[in-house]
């Protein structure tokens, strides 16, 4: 896949963020092609790709968000993904989709202004879930 997912906080977790070690936990960075807030993910020879962390500008050990280049298939890599919806007060989105959350999240709080310009609000259950949908 040729784009770009981005996940933001909102809400309360907006101001508190993520843990840094938590998401990069969930994840198979390649250390020795990755930087500080670029990392490199490789599953196996088929099944790579990107993520680029946002800090909290007043805390670096935090997340305001990320994003995920060129996604790879591995369903490991999805169900990363919906592990970190599940933290609470995250979103994700992409190009020409609608805004995604953990079904056990609540809608309060997610701006009004991204559902209006990016369109509906869908809740899922599971990584495939969020695969299925992108992949549309």
């Amino acid at each position: 896949m040729g784009f770009e997912i981005h996940l933001r906080c909102f809400g309360k977790t907006e101001s508190l963020g993520l843990p840094r070690n938590a998401i990069r936990a969930l994840f198979p960075v390649d250390e020795a092609g990755s930087e500080p807030d670029y990392w490199r993910l490789r599953y196996d020879g088929q099944n790579s790709c990107e993520i680029g962390v946002n800090p909290l500008p007043t805390d670096a050990t935090k997340l305001a968000g990320l994003y995920v280049d060129r996604p790879c298939r591995d369903v490991r890599f999805w169900d990363s993904l919906f592990a970190i919806l599940n933290m609470g007060g995250v979103v994700l989105f992409f190009p020409g989709g609608p805004l995604i959350i953990a079904q056990r999240s609540s809608t309060a709080g997610v701006p009004e202004g991204m559902v209006e310009s990016l369109g509906a609000l869908v809740q899922v259950d599971s990584g495939e879930a969020i695969r299925k949908i992108v992949e549309k």
